[in-house]
């Protein structure tokens, strides 16, 4: 089953740009009232290369697609689009819990952010493999006439 790769796409920068919205302003408000104290710049430097790569990856796609030059005419695998969502906000849930469950434990806040490493460096490599599937799967001339030619049987 397949379904607009356009409307794919948004989704899933729409979700990204919430997401990382979300980390962003949650780290801001906690930097401004003083949680890390002296150690702001490193809170910081966690976070950005948590979210920055896959960030930049949706945005270099919409770009060439506003260019033209992208697959936006193109159908999208449906099971490899929510295979990449749920990654995705799994992923950015898994960060924010990051800042959510500092108060509860015994290091501190930039030793849990540290710690969250062990676990988001390998999740973070599944979710731009998703991504990076997703957005260069081509699909067949062949796959897209079939599906057009279902469509158009449906509809008889």
């Amino acid at each position: 089953m397949t379904a607009s790769m356009t409307k794919c796409k948004q989704n899933l920068a729409a979700l990204w740009f919430i997401g990382a919205g979300i980390l962003f302003f949650f780290l801001l408000v906690q930097s401004i009232l003083g949680r890390y104290g002296e150690k702001n710049s490193e809170a910081w430097s966690w976070l950005l290369p948590t979210i920055m790569p896959t960030l930049s990856l949706v945005i270099g796609v919409l770009v060439i697609d506003a260019l033209g030059k992208g697959t936006s005419q193109l159908r999208a695998d449906r099971f490899l689009f929510r295979l990449t969502c749920g990654l995705s906000a799994a992923y950015l849930l898994a960060v924010l819990l990051v800042f959510l469950l500092q108060p509860f434990a015994a290091a501190s806040p930039i030793d849990v952010m540290n710690q969250a490493n062990l676990w988001l460096g390998p999740f973070q490599g599944l979710v731009a493999a998703a991504m990076g599937a997703f957005f260069v799967k081509v699909p067949s001339k062949d796959a897209d006439a079939a599906e057009s030619q279902k469509a158009v049987s449906s509809q008889a």
